[in-house]
């Protein structure tokens, strides 16, 4: 009869079991000198490379500051979820960042105008004699004082709820026009990674809009307007005259950086080669400069 089989047992395991500490592999480099090579401690520092490294294969969590390697990650095909995410961040972010401008205009725009009292009926109902009875709001005066900045923000207040609906629209209008430009350079992608492509790209307007938004405020708080309404228009018109080259500026960056999510992203979704993807993006780039522009 052959001779017994020894128990299976890994040299570097001990009766329970588990593995023994000097079983591991040496942490290299500076790891190893901090957490040791056994121990407690050797072993969360085994711990936390392990953790490291897979992070780091697994690629970034947004395609922000990597996007080549995000949508690289993803097959081909990125979570709508976290796009739908980003763009109802900046639809909020539009309608504060508008509803907080009107406030700001208004509380600089603190001067008084004369307008007709809409209470009053008017001079052909309270001077006609031929009614039996005067009408009611006869004895209102003709005209009332109104704050001119307070009337200004009434009349725009319809702008932060409107962004609501217009912000996912031009969601909608750029994965249109990507979808369309990935399929006329040969794509072969879908309309919903598309879509994740174009809510991505829509994520670095916030910088944008916080360096308007910022300089205006900063600027319409720094300057007090005189009682006459004309000149007080004229003033705040000339305090925020540099806003546009603050946001030229902006359009700037966020066109590079938005430009460089899309391009990413649509080599990946469309299956086409990047630099054919960045020539598509670039050219509808340029075109949204001209827009901004003219």
């Amino acid at each position: 009869m052959p001779p017994a089989r020894p128990a299976c047992r890994s040299p570097s395991r001990g009766r329970s079991g588990r593995r023994s500490p000097a079983s591991y592999p040496s942490l290299p480099g500076e790891a190893g000198k901090r957490f040791g090579t056994g121990g407690a401690a050797g072993r969360w520092g085994r711990l936390f490379v392990a953790r490291r490294t897979a992070w780091h294969h697994a690629g970034p969590r947004t395609p922000l500051l990597r996007p080549g390697r995000y949508f690289g990650a993803q097959d081909g095909s990125p979570p709508i979820a976290h796009a739908a995410a980003v763009v109802a961040v900046v639809t909020i972010a539009v309608a504060a960042g508008m509803a907080v401008f009107l406030d700001q205009f208004a509380a600089a725009l603190d001067t008084t105008v004369t307008v007709d009292n809409p209470a009053y009926p008017g001079d052909t109902f309270c001077e006609d004699s031929s009614f039996e009875e005067t009408p009611s709001g006869c004895d209102e005066p003709e005209t009332v004082e109104r704050n001119l900045g307070a009337m200004v923000a009434e009349e725009l207040s319809w702008l932060p709820p409107a962004s609501i609906v217009l912000v996912p629209l031009w969601w909608f209008w750029h994965t249109v026009v990507l979808y369309g430009a990935g399929r006329a350079v040969g794509g072969s992608g879908n309309f919903v990674d598309t879509a994740v492509v174009a809510g991505w790209g829509m994520a670095p307007s916030l910088l944008r809009l916080v360096a308007v938004l910022g300089f205006a405020v900063a600027q319409l708080r720094s300057v007090s307007v005189p009682a006459d309404p004309e000149s007080a228009i004229a003033v705040l018109q000339s305090a925020i005259a540099g806003v546009e080259l603050v946001g030229l500026a902006a359009v700037l960056v966020v066109g590079v950086w938005a430009g460089a999510i899309r391009a990413y992203g649509l080599a990946e979704t469309q299956g086409i080669p990047a630099s054919t993807a960045g020539a598509a993006v670039a050219a509808l780039t340029l075109v949204g400069f001209v827009f901004e522009l003219g």
